[in-house]
């Protein structure tokens, strides 16, 4: 496997994480629905930077996708 294919997983696997640490921090914090709640805020943006993630680790794989002949 060649890095561009070892980083496009590890991207993956940090998407991974950090959606289930978004999801986690959602459903502890989504009974007090307001802007002023914290762990809100911080579990929409970590639901919104593991899609960002998970759409690089797509580009980077198919960015190192070797041509078959």
């Amino acid at each position: 496997m060649n890095n561009g294919l070892k980083a496009a997983n590890t991207l993956k696997w940090f998407a991974l994480i950090t959606c289930f640490i978004g999801a986690l921090l959602f459903v502890a914090n989504v009974s007090d629905f307001r802007a002023e709640n914290f762990g809100l805020m911080a579990a929409i943006g970590f639901l919104i930077a593991a899609s960002n993630i998970f759409l690089l680790s797509v580009v980077f794989r198919l960015l190192h996708l070797e041509p078959k002949n």
